[in-house]
């Protein structure tokens, strides 16, 4: 069977675990070459050991709009290029309804969920265009559809993600760039452990068994 990413360079957020774990192997069997990037540097170092040839990590807190910007040029200077980006990484931010919500919560919660999906798309924007396209896809979830599912802050961050992925669609398809966004529902992943109060240690043995 042939592979369907040949020669193809991926940047992928929250790189070392849960969907971004998995997208990274999948992307790798299909033949692309991927900038993992993450807080997590010693599953990290993993990875590369694992995928010498294939795969570099770079540590990227998404919070920190200089830390995505140079995680991408990492990309570009590793492998030559930039195809696709995966703005994936997160956390459950802000936890509780409007009457445990405070500002800086809420601050810090656009910040990793939003904000970051807007700079990486920005950053990357110029890599993409220079190859004459490319491929954004971006972490949503089903409490961007639908009350209930999230806390308030994390799934209004969603929903905004959800939206910023089709306002980006029609404004870059000018320059052969799609953006489309994932919208997973119940995964057991360090995030579905953390947003049951569990630390990441306790959140990620949970999503493994």
């Amino acid at each position: 069977m042939s592979q369907r990413l040949p020669h193809k360079i991926a940047f992928i957020t929250g790189a070392c675990s849960g969907i971004g774990l998995a997208t990274v192997q999948r992307f790798i069997d299909e033949g692309a070459c991927v900038l993992a990037a993450d807080i997590q540097d010693d599953a990290g170092a993993a990875l590369e050991a694992r995928f010498p040839d294939r795969l570099k990590y770079a540590h990227c807190d998404v919070t920190q709009p200089a830390q995505i910007r140079s995680a991408i040029d990492s990309a570009v200077a590793a492998f030559g290029g930039l195809d696709i980006v995966f703005n994936n990484a997160g956390a459950g931010g802000q936890r509780g309804g409007m009457e445990e919500m405070t500002l800086e919560g809420w601050d810090l919660t656009m910040n990793l969920l939003l904000r970051s999906v807007m700079a990486g798309t920005m950053y990357a924007l110029p890599h993409l265009k220079a190859r004459g396209g490319g491929a954004i896809v971006n972490t949503a979830s089903i409490s961007a559809l639908a009350a209930g599912y999230a806390p308030v802050a994390y799934s209004t961050a969603k929903a905004a993600v959800l939206h910023f992925s089709k306002v980006a669609a029609a404004d870059l398809a000018r320059h052969r760039i799609r953006v489309n966004a994932v919208v997973p529902g119940f995964i057991a992943t360090p995030i579905f452990g953390s947003s049951f109060g569990l630390d990441r240690d306790a959140a990620a043995q949970m999503a493994a068994t």
